[in-house]
């Protein structure tokens, strides 16, 4: 199955070169970017037929081959998604693979949608003004530090001129965009997120004596590995409220362009947040495999927020029942947190060998669970009530105000 995977590299199918943004640019955005795509390298017909002749061998109802099942459906859709590149049918497959911005949860008692999660982090005040003082190798240095005490010399950290964003894991190796400047916030988080998460994950996976497959991922693995990765920047201290609005910026930007908005108008928007140069970076992300006069973008983007609140209250649930043993299944590989149950009932089984690498905060699972008691003790009280508690409409501080009030009741 690993074999079969291996030419369906979405992003890399997806990808513009960078001359498109460079022409775009130059015309000040007066017209809509000139883009086309290298050729697969394979026939999606032929690779749906070899994917749909391994599933038909899977024919048992044990967990292996259900995963097995899945795996092969998820390639198949993967496939008709590349074939449709440029078309309307594109954005349909999208929505198969990862969902819609207006996507709901089901572990939500409120009927919550994604959008409205994407819409509070976008209306957060911005972060402090952070210096990008780095070039891309002193980050990449950064990130070789942080990283080799967990994993070694397990993986490489390159430099690339072809990156959409600041970087991108591989199953062994991390690439940093050649041409971009970081904070030193921003390289930590890259180390936590794409280093002692999706490759700690791969190499995990790879190291399974079985389920190998766990290196390339189950079946939905992408929200809860992206979900992990935001996890793990919160976790580490390294994320701040501009990380949390750019990443609401690309769901609601996937949402306005599924409505109409064409690459343009788009692009105008994001610009006059983040500016011309990176907004075109994140337009490219909505827009890339898509169609650029509107109506069907490309959805990966909206799993971030939905990946993050559900591996942080998977991670809630399962420390609050001192369930370590899940935990340690998820980590396993690149998988949804739904498989974690079927994943850790085989590594009960020994099928699947505990994880090789573990990240850093879960080594230091004590503040974990800690942060897990403050986040639940904070839930009780809803931040309307205490907004409005500490709200002030004469200017005087609530504290003040109740003493007032106290001494003129007992005059």
């Amino acid at each position: 199955m690993c074999s079969a995977q291996r030419p369906l590299r979405i992003l890399r199918a997806l990808a513009w070169d960078r001359s498109v943004h460079e022409r775009f640019l130059a015309r000040r955005g007066r017209e809509l970017p000139l883009v086309e795509y290298q050729p697969l390298g394979f026939d999606p017909r032929e690779k749906v037929r070899e994917l749909q002749a391994l599933r038909a061998k899977a024919r048992g109802d044990n967990a292996v081959e259900l995963l097995m099942r899945g795996l092969c459906d998820q390639a198949v859709l993967i496939c008709r998604l590349l074939a449709a590149r440029g078309t309307r049918q594109f954005y349909r497959h999208s929505v198969e693979l990862f969902g819609h911005p207006r996507d709901g949860y089901e572990e939500s008692a409120e009927d919550l949608e994604n959008l409205e999660v994407a819409r509070y982090w976008a209306s957060r005040p911005p972060a402090r003004h952070e210096s990008a003082t780095l070039t891309a190798e002193q980050c990449a240095a950064r990130i070789r530090r942080i990283i080799a005490p967990v994993l070694g010399d397990r993986c490489e950290v390159k430099l690339s001129r072809r990156l959409t964003a600041y970087a991108a894991a591989g199953g062994s190796s991390i690439a940093v965009r050649m041409d971009a400047r970081f904070t030193p916030r921003q390289a930590r988080a890259l180390a936590h997120h794409e280093g002692l998460w999706h490759v700690l994950t791969a190499l995990n996976g790879s190291a399974q004596p079985v389920l190998t497959i766990l290196a390339a991922g189950l079946s939905g693995y992408t929200e809860s590995q992206e979900g992990g990765g935001i996890v793990s920047e919160y976790l580490t201290g390294n994320v701040t409220n501009d990380r949390f609005r750019e990443l609401a910026d690309r769901t609601l930007a996937i949402d306005r362009a599924a409505r109409g908005a064409d690459y343009v108008t788009v692009w105008r928007d994001l610009a006059s947040r983040w500016g011309e140069k990176k907004a075109c970076h994140l337009a490219e992300r909505v827009f890339r495999g898509g169609v650029l006069t509107g109506g069907a973008p490309f959805t990966k983007d909206a799993v971030y927020q939905r990946g993050y609140c559900r591996v942080y209250n998977f991670l809630r649930a399962a420390l609050d029942q001192n369930d370590d043993g899940l935990v340690q299944a998820f980590f396993t590989g690149k998988m949804s947190v739904d498989d974690a149950p079927a994943v850790r009932a085989l590594m009960d089984e020994g099928v699947v060998s505990a994880p090789r690498y573990v990240p850093d905060w879960w080594r230091k699972r004590d503040r974990l669970a800690a942060q897990v008691t403050h986040s639940v003790t904070l839930n009780r009280f809803p931040v309307a009530a205490v907004k409005e508690l500490w709200g002030s409409r004469d200017g005087s501080p609530p504290l003040t105000r109740a003493r007032d009030e106290a001494r003129v009741h007992s005059d």
